[in-house]
Parts: structure tokens; sequence; C-alpha cells
């Protein structure tokens, strides 16, 4: 098997040895790629390195350095990596079997965690892991973040139409909105359709860079392109895991950019894109759906007085994302 594609990073050259885990990972390809595009801010440098790679430096941001590589690849389909990432020899390969096999613009592959991975020789979830999977799956559809379906029905649009997205897990055709920006393998032409240097206001908050929803806002994009979307089942990655994105360096610091970040991304997010995307009314409920809920929820879950700098934020957040609506 042969095919036409290039290896799409971002990186800040600073996860050290998970980095050259992943540039073994990929000298090790079944199928090797026509070129290694990596996407670096001007001031860092690379240190590891297979020989090849062409550098383009950019501007430091994750949205910046995500488009930057995206349109300066030239491959017919593009392979979109992290720098903490590890992979089996055929997963190249196997991303674009999958997405010949099910006329795909853009697959998708399941994230795993080292300290996640369990006893082969048990393969079912136990109790406890179980039970956090469902709380984790009611608290994304009560926030509005996410709702797991069997089948296509319009009205969960209602309930995650903020998030601007529905990810189906067993419905027939298995084709969703969104997807985790990680990893992904898509058509060259369709990523660069997405104009993903236009939104560079996902980086630009006054509390933190730090670009939450870039995933939602890109493959939300490329679902309005008429792109279709799925995950390649029996397809995984290891998510190594450098921390390289978040600036953080306490728990209440943390709290206070994820909920900012958040609540000013999201919002526009919903006001740049889905609104004018969607029929008004269900749009308007799914997105006071939304809104009230996650704010709830947040408030509930950190009613103690050391959190409540993080609860201002959020708020902070949504007046930020109003201002930057009302300026531009």
């Amino acid at each position: 098997m042969d095919f036409d594609y290039s290896i799409v990073i971002r990186t800040l050259g600073t996860t050290g040895e998970k980095y050259r885990t992943m540039l073994d990972a990929i000298e090790h390809q079944t199928v090797k790629p026509r070129e290694i595009v990596i996407a670096i801010p001007e001031g860092y440098e690379l240190d590891h390195i297979l020989g090849y790679e062409r550098v383009v430096r950019c501007a430091k941001g994750m949205v910046t350095q995500r488009a930057v590589g995206i349109d300066e690849a030239k491959g017919q389909y593009l392979l979109v990596l992290d720098d903490d990432l590890d992979f089996p020899p055929d997963f190249a390969e196997k991303m674009y079997q999958y997405l010949v096999e099910h006329s795909l613009d853009c697959t998708l592959a399941f994230p795993t965690y080292p300290a996640q991975k369990t006893d082969t020789s048990s393969p079912r979830l136990s109790r406890k892991q179980q039970t956090r999977a469902l709380i984790k799956k009611f608290r994304g559809a009560f926030t509005g973040q996410v709702f797991y379906s069997r089948r296509k029905a319009e009205w969960f649009d209602v309930i995650t139409s903020t998030a601007g997205h529905r990810t189906y897990v067993n419905c027939e055709d298995k084709l969703c909105q969104a997807g985790c920006f990680q990893c992904f393998f898509i058509k060259g032409d369709m990523a660069k359709k997405v104009r993903f240097t236009e939104e560079s206001w996902l980086e630009q908050g006054r509390l933190s860079s730090y670009a939450a929803y870039d995933d939602a806002v890109f493959f939300y994009k490329l679902y309005l392109q008429g792109g279709r979307i799925a995950y390649a089942t029996e397809t995984g990655y290891t998510h190594l895991d450098a921390g390289a994105g978040r600036p953080a360096k306490t728990k209440l610091e943390a709290k206070r950019i994820r909920l900012y970040t958040i609540g000013r991304n999201r919002t526009l997010f919903w006001l740049l894109h889905i609104w004018p995307s969607r029929r008004r009314l269900r749009t308007l409920i799914g997105g006071l759906y939304a809104l009230n809920n996650y704010t709830f929820y947040n408030i509930a879950i950190n009613l103690h007085p050391k959190y409540w700098p993080a609860i201002a934020s959020l708020f902070r957040g949504y007046r930020d994302a109003f201002r930057y609506i009302k300026k531009s």
C-alpha cells in the first residue's frame, strides 16, 4: 500500500523524551510520509530531530501553529499530531484505510493514557470505571458539552448547540461533528478549506492565551463544509501527556484559566459559528440550556471560598466574549 501524506506537528520543543518517542513511532511507520512539517515558534528549538523535517517558524500559539502547519503541508492527506503521542507502526496505514473504506474526509483515533491501561486478561471495565464513565457522560449531557447517542435525532442539537456538536457513538454511520484535536488524519484540501487561520481569537483571551475549544471550532467548520468525520473504531494512540499546553502552576490558577477560557471561547464559538448556521429558536434554547447548566454546575462544585476567584473568572470570560463581539 502507498499513499501521499504529510505529517504535521505543532510543538514548543519542550516535551523531551516524549517527543523522541513520537519521532520513533513516525520513523517506524509502514507507509513513510512525504514530509514532516514542524510548526514551532521563533525562539524555540527542537531537542530531537530525525534529520529530514521541514521546520516552519511562526508566532507562538496552539491555533496559529496548527493553522500554519496545515497550510504549509503539501501532501494529499495530512496526519496532524501534537508532540507527545505514541502509536503503532501501521497507524497511518489504518487511518487511511478507514477513511477510504468509509468515504470519509477525516478519520479520528481514540486516545488512551498510560495510567488508564488495564490488565489485558480482564478487558471488562471495573465497576468503579463504569461508574466514572457514566458520570462523565451525564455531566457532559447536563452541561451541554457532549451527548452520546445510539441514533440520529435533531433534538439533540437543542442541548448541545452551544458546544456545537453531537457525538454519535453507536449510530449506523458513526459520523460526528467533533473530535479530539491531538491526532487526526484528513484530506489536505479539506483541512485547508477550514481556514483555521481566521480563528486566532481562540488564543487572545485577557486572562490566558490557552486555546480552549480549538478542536470544536475546527471540526465544526469542517462539518459545515460538508466534511464527513468519524472515529476509526479499532485504531488508537497513546497520549503521553507532556502537559506543555497547560500554563497553570497551581490548582486554583488552573481552574481560573480553564473556566475563563471555556466561558469566553465557548460563548464566542456559539455567537460566531452556531448562531448563524442553525435554526434560531432551537439554537437559542440550546444555548440557554448549556449556558445556565454549565454556570450552575461550576458554581455548585466550587462553593468553597478559595475557589470563588475561579467562578469570577468564568463570568469574566462571558463578559469578554460579548465585548469582543461588540468591538468587532
